[in-house]
């Protein structure tokens, strides 16, 4: 037995025994665990069935128990996930083919709605759980530095939790770091969305802590030791949305970051792999190009249901079989055309993007909307962290690593729940601020007459 399986199973034991013993509140323990385990998250047990969907699916058998909640204006979603549903229903029986990772795939769409049901209800039935939860995201970001920093000591190929090697990792003059991911655009992508979590303050705390900030230039240095181009590109697209309409110490935090990172890029730019890929610019684009172009052709053919939920790797072995790389010397066909914009297009045609960004584009919007009336930090830093993967997701599907699926569900499942969440923690300050008036006013006397 493998020690990543072992890894897999010690931490889907740890869970059962955590969760059997625990006598407080099992749907936030669940959470916690899941966002605090999250490096560990993405190990199989059985071909089908990572962690997450193991934690999850015994989880919502046993112990969940339901919120006296509801979701005002949540209909669309229901709606879109069932629209989803169908399509990739429809997609499978008129494709007939069935790709390795078709179960796999299939039940990580239940048990990613799973987890955002049960986190969004947390956030309804006590709106301050949402800072809780924001803290959980920011301690797993820290654990990705110091695993970083162990692959720095032993090197990438001995401190690891990555099955087999990917060839983007070890190149002929640079090695790109992934941390405890599986890629090192993956974990760009990661860094960028989750830093801007970092500035997201509770407002029952009188200062915010200005480690924070320090945290920000941390995922900065780390994308450019992953080197991941799109990362930094999204992060920067992030941070000009919420320096456009964030409030004036966002502006100082990027000017601060910028002359940071200036100063460490200037004396260790031969550690950083983004200074190192220049030369590679070129070919990787006519490389990505010619698979780009091979996934629209694909989406041409399949426009309305695709070729099948997983289906990619199955279908290009027959139809493209030149997108395969060979790895000890066995062949492995592409399961994504190195976007993945262009995978959910080829595998669940237009409806099935539509769908899915709907789920995700929706509450962007409801939210930025409700930032320009309310001007709540949260909301502008929750969708430039959305933002940013967005940029870096054009370039690879990074949804193909269960982590990344959670981060932004994680993400897109708070903002759902913020306007609710805040206009509870607006009610409760005005009642506050209403009995503290009452209890300042005159007491009336009345003397007797003598």
């Amino acid at each position: 037995m493998s020690v990543l399986k072992i890894l897999a199973i010690l931490n889907i034991l740890l869970f059962l025994g955590i969760i059997l013993f625990y006598r407080g509140d099992k749907n936030r323990l669940f959470i916690k665990y899941i966002l605090l385990s999250f490096p560990l998250l993405s190990l199989f047990v059985v071909p089908m069935m990572d962690g997450f969907d193991i934690i999850t699916i015994i989880f919502g058998l046993f112990f969940y128990r339901k919120r006296d909640v509801q979701l005002y204006n949540g209909a669309i979603y229901t709606i879109l996930f069932s629209a989803l549903l169908v399509v990739i229903a429809t997609g499978l029986i008129l494709s007939g083919q069935y790709g390795t990772d078709t179960l796999h795939e299939i039940i990580a769409v239940f048990t990613m709605l799973g987890f955002a049901k049960i986190l969004i209800d947390e956030c309804l039935h006590d709106p301050y759980f949402f800072y809780k939860a924001i803290g959980y995201l920011k301690i797993t970001l820290l654990a990705s530095f110091v695993f970083l920093a162990g692959q720095f000591v032993f090197g990438v190929e001995r401190f690891s939790l990555i099955k087999t090697m990917n060839p983007n990792i070890i190149l002929a003059d640079a090695v790109r770091y992934p941390s405890f991911l599986s890629d090192p655009q993956t974990y760009s992508q990661f860094l960028a969305a989750l830093s801007f979590t970092c500035l997201i303050k509770d407002p029952r705390e009188e200062k915010f802590n200005k480690l924070n900030y320090v945290f920000v230039v941390m995922a900065l240095v780390s994308i450019m030791v992953a080197g991941g181009r799109a990362g930094l590109m999204g992060w920067a697209l992030g941070m000009s949305l919420v320096v456009m309409f964030g409030n004036a110490s966002y502006r100082y935090a990027l000017v601060t970051a910028i002359i940071a990172m200036y100063f460490i890029a200037i004396n260790f730019q031969d550690k950083f792999a983004i200074f190192k890929r220049g030369g590679d610019l070129n070919e990787t684009y006519e490389f990505r190009h010619s698979i780009w172009m091979d996934a629209l052709t694909i989406f041409q053919k399949h426009p309305f249901f695709g070729i099948g939920f997983g289906n990619y790797a199955n279908y290009v072995s027959v139809h493209h079989p030149d997108q395969v790389w060979v790895i000890d010397n066995e062949p492995l066909y592409f399961d994504q055309p190195e976007s993945g914009y262009l995978k959910f297009l080829t595998e669940l045609g237009g409806l099935g993007f539509i769908c899915i960004f709907g789920l995700i584009m929706i509450p962007m919007i409801r939210s930025f909307v409700y930032y320009l009336i309310s001007k709540d930090t949260s909301l502008i830093l929750l969708i430039a962290g959305i933002l940013a993967w967005m940029v870096g997701f054009y370039s690879t599907y990074s949804f193909g690593d269960t982590r990344i699926k959670l981060m932004i569900v994680t993400l897109v499942s708070l903002l759902i729940s913020s306007r609710q969440r805040l206009e509870a923690i607006y009610d409760e300050m005005a009642a506050g601020d209403e009995t503290e008036e009452n209890t300042m006013l005159p007491i009336e006397t009345h003397e007797s007459p003598a």
